[in-house]
This record gives C-alpha cells, structure tokens and sequence, in this order.
C-alpha cells in the first residue's frame, strides 16, 4: 500500500492512501483542481478531484459532456450549479448531480470554496492536466496569477467538452423541499444536504446521494457516518472498486493488511479484490464512499435497515460478522 503525503503524484494503480492536499494538482483557471483517483487507479471507472477555488468573478462557461457523468458535493464555502434551467447554491453536504447531454456550469460564491467531485467514466479528469499548469502548492495562488487561455480550447476540444452558444445563466432557487429527495428517473438533480436514501447498519448511517440507477450501473455515491467504535468487518468486492474521501473524524483502515489512520481530507483508493475494514476511533466521523464497476455498495440497503433517522444509531451491535454476510445475498462483497 502506498501513502502518498506530498502534491504531484498518483500509483499507477493498486491500493493507496493519499493524504489531505496530496496527490495530482493543477491550477485551472484559477482553481486549484487536485485528482485523488483518475482512470487508470479505478480501472476505468471514474476519476476523483478536490477543487478549491476562489471567490469566483463569473461561472464556468456553460457546457455539456456526451458522455460523461458530472458531481458536485461541496465541504467548505458556497457553490452555484447550474443544470439546464435550474440553479442552486449548494453549501456544506449539499449536492449536485448532471447526466451526460445536459448544460451545466458552477462558479464559487463564498472565498475558498471546496468541493469533492466525481466523472465517470474515468479518463476525462486529464483534462484539467491538458488545461492548467502543475501546480506544487496545497493554497491557491495570489489574484492576478497569470492563466495560459491558449491551452482551454486545445483541451476542450481533446475532451469534447461542448460549449453553448448564447448560454443563460438563470437566476438560483433556494434549496427547499424539492430538494430533499433523490428523483425516480435518469435525471439532473440539487440534493440537500443529509437527504437521500437512508439505511442503519452496525452502528452507521449510509445516506444514498446517487444510484448506479441513476447513472447506468456506472457508479454509486453514499455518505456513510457513525459514532465512536463503529466498524465493519473485513470485506472484499471481486468487482467493485471502493474510493473513500474523509470529510471530518478520525477513522482506522485495515487496507490490504496494513493499518492507517484517516482524517478529514484523506482519501483511499481500494481496487476490486482488496480486503479492507473500517473502524471509527473519534466521537463521530464521515466519508463519502465512491463505487463503480459492481454493485458491492449494495450491502449498506441489502444488509442495512432502512430508516428516516437523520443520525447513526446508538447501538453499534448487530450481531456477529456471519449474519451480515448471511443477509447480502448476491451483492458482490465476501467476507475475509
């Protein structure tokens, strides 16, 4: 297992840990955009960024992908998101998601906003390597760093990001109660934050934010929080890779035999076929658990217990690791 605790790198593939401001970063545009996980890490599957941006003059211009699948969750600051003619700003464990084929953009609205993104398939995280320059620092530069604008149309055409001609940029609707639940069909969608599909398991609370459903048995993304000693026994996916991104707490990680400890910022990549366990040793902690190329993220609602709870259990004992494994059925997850 590699730990990766500097800016500039990323494993060709296998299991990993990348520290908090590690890992492949670019400026772009001003952002600092920082890839944790790209195609060749998840097999494919999807690519894996944290964006910090400035308090942004204008949006992004708008666009689409043919194929890719977009998201946007922000940890810090305020951030607009356009899709179609819908607008939200999102703050803290808010949430967005945009198909391939529909007009999307963002820009920050608050200083030093962050966000933690996916686009799956993998592959087209490259581009912000095409567009921006290797950027060394964890902070994001002084106003007025010079931009090459020479390299955004090259890399925009490479990764056929479609630009909209006459684009309007409508006015935001407050996050409200048609935010609150994930949509029945294949659509773009604002999810506030702590809304989604929720199942109880071993002490954890899983939120579903988006479905391989949703997104053509591509990838799957769940909030996943508990209390102090919450765990989960060891396990593996014979296809499906996991990324977790830590957002606050203290969590230990048994990762293909080796232990570490994750805080808020870090991520692991754990590829099909890789044994890891979970166990939370502060008062509370979450992550965002990521998964693409099977359906092993099904055991949170195949062995879980649904529930309107917006909170963990108090009792972390569902008996022993046997009856877990008894109650997945056919969702790819064994038991190690």
């Amino acid at each position: 297992m590699n730990d990766i605790a500097h800016p500039g790198s990323l494993p060709g593939s296998g299991a990993y840990v990348i520290r908090a401001g590690a890992g492949l970063s670019h400026l772009v545009a001003g952002q600092v955009i920082r890839t944790v996980a790209g195609i060749e890490q998840t097999a494919g599957g999807f690519g894996a960024v944290v964006a910090e941006c400035p308090l942004d003059r204008g949006p992004v211009p708008m666009h689409w992908h043919e194929r890719e699948h977009d998201t946007w969750f922000v940890t810090r600051g305020r951030l607009q998101v356009w899709a179609d003619d819908q607008s939200r700003v999102l703050a803290p464990g808010d949430f967005a998601y945009v198909p391939p084929t529909v007009t999307h953009s963002y820009r920050s609205v608050a200083p030093r906003t962050q966000f933690f993104g996916i686009v799956a398939p993998g592959g087209w995280e490259r581009f912000f390597a095409d567009a921006g320059e290797v950027w060394g620092m964890t902070g994001l530069p002084a106003e007025g760093h010079p931009f090459d604008f020479s390299r955004m149309g090259p890399a925009m055409g490479k990764h056929r990001i479609m630009p909209v001609d006459n684009a309007v940029y409508a006015e935001a609707t407050p996050i409200g109660t048609a935010d609150q639940q994930l949509p029945t069909e294949r659509a773009a969608y604002f999810l506030a934050a702590g809304f989604g599909t929720r199942h109880v398991l071993r002490g954890h609370l899983s939120t579903t934010i988006l479905t391989r459903a949703q997104t053509g048995g591509m990838i799957d993304m769940r909030v996943i929080e508990g209390g102090r000693d919450a765990a989960m026994p060891t396990l593996r996916h014979a296809g499906t890779h996991v990324l977790l991104y830590v957002l606050d707490g203290l969590i230990a990680l048994s990762l293909g035999g080796e232990d570490c400890r994750l805080t808020a910022g870090d991520a692991a990549n754990i590829p099909a076929g890789t044994a890891y366990a979970t166990r939370i040793l502060s008062g509370t902690a979450r992550w965002l658990s990521t998964s693409s190329g099977g359906d092993g993220a099904a055991l949170w609602t195949a062995a879980g217990t649904a529930s309107n709870a917006f909170s963990f259990p108090l009792d972390a004992d569902d008996g022993p690791d046997s009856r877990l494994f008894d109650a997945v059925g056919d969702v790819d997850v064994t038991a190690v």
